[in-house]
């Protein structure tokens, strides 16, 4: 059985970065508990990477602190910091086996060789690779490769596991194996673990928390639960899922008027001069039989994405396009279809509301 290893607290604070005049992070402030996986999340350009580069010490922060457990690794070089990396290019050494791959790191330190295969053969055991020891990198799938540069990473018992994009470079069915292999992996070990991706699904699938980043700076921190459904931007909204806006205008503290129809809000409007942004998932919105609905509208377009169909209706009164997901069976009994009549609700406690 493989040991479980002691993951490591982590603390940001006041990390900025500048390139020049160039702001990459401003005012980076995080915790990491011990044992969470947690994902930076966020369009290219965001910060992202540049933050994890900082936490590894391949990048210099222009001012503020990190803290590994008890220790102050603000100016230690990367070898003197408690973490494994992966790589999105794997970055394995193609004239090594798999074994002296995943043995490379532990050897460096001098660990006994006798240690040091033990705790090979163990961790080729549980990433599936004990029948490929001998094999060359260029021998295995990219999903293969991808376990190994996991394995090294893993192999000196690190506090810290950082991942750098790790699935980017796979197709779609094996990223989607390999996530849920690294988060049972994560979970078995305990070992604290950052992952840097733009994919949302796999962030939403993989995290214990999200860290949504956006131009430098963080947007929003919480459970993949919270980002969802309690987006505190509108670009957190509009980055993580599908979501329809639409501008309105203040009534009072908890109602607003679209096109000629006055909304109560669950949420309470922020406080702004400058109107107010309105936003509903495609999920939320109600399809209804003729006559039931508060809103009347027209198909448009239907596109059918398997679990459901991404229906795309015009309302009538205000111009305003929405964008509806129906199940199958909802959409043959209410017999959509395209330049049908359709009515439709928008619930009061699906509405987010943010600043125009």
């Amino acid at each position: 059985m493989i040991q479980h290893t002691q993951g490591s607290r982590l603390e940001v604070r006041g990390v900025n970065k500048f390139f020049g005049e160039f702001c990459a992070l401003k005012d980076i402030n995080l915790t990491i508990e011990p044992g969470e996986l947690v994902c930076f999340l966020g369009p290219s350009g965001c910060g992202k990477t540049t933050l994890l580069r900082i936490i590894a010490g391949l990048e210099q922060q222009s001012c503020g602190t990190l803290q590994q457990g008890d220790v102050d690794i603000s100016q230690k070089p990367p070898r003197d910091r408690d973490f494994g990396i992966v790589f999105q290019s794997y970055a394995l050494f193609p004239n090594m086996t798999v074994t002296d791959n995943v043995a490379y790191g532990l050897r460096s330190i001098g660990m006994p060789k006798a240690r040091v295969r033990d705790r090979v053969d163990e961790l080729l055991a549980v990433v599936g690779l004990e029948d490929h020891a001998r094999k060359y990198p260029a021998q295995l799938s990219g999903g293969q490769q991808q376990r190994v540069a996991l394995a090294r990473a893993l192999a000196p018992s690190p506090g810290l596991l950082l991942l750098d994009e790790p699935l980017s470079a796979l197709d779609a069915k094996v990223r989607h194996h390999l996530r849920s292999e690294i988060r049972s992996l994560q979970k078995q070990l305990g070992v604290t673990t950052i992952m840097v991706t733009h994919d949302q699904e796999e962030a939403l699938a993989m995290a214990d928390r999200v860290v949504v980043m956006n131009n430098g700076v963080i947007e929003q921190v919480g459970t993949p639960l919270d980002i969802y459904q309690q987006p505190a931007s509108a670009f957190v909204a509009s980055f993580i899922g599908a979501m329809n806006f639409f501008d309105s205008a203040p009534v009072n503290g908890q109602r607003v008027r679209l096109g000629n129809r006055e909304l109560d809000l669950v949420r309470p409007l922020p406080a702004t001069p400058d109107g107010i942004r309105l936003a509903i998932r495609p999920e939320d919105v109600h399809l209804l039989p003729q006559g039931d609905g508060e809103w009347e509208g027209q198909v448009q377009a239907m596109d059918y994405l398997g679990a459901f169909i991404r229906t795309h209706v015009r309302l009538h009164g205000v111009e305003l396009d929405l964008v509806v997901d129906v199940d199958p069976r909802s959409a043959r009994q209410l017999e959509l279809r395209v330049g049908g009549a359709v009515c439709l609700n928008l619930p009061s406690d699906a509405l987010h509301c943010f600043a125009a």
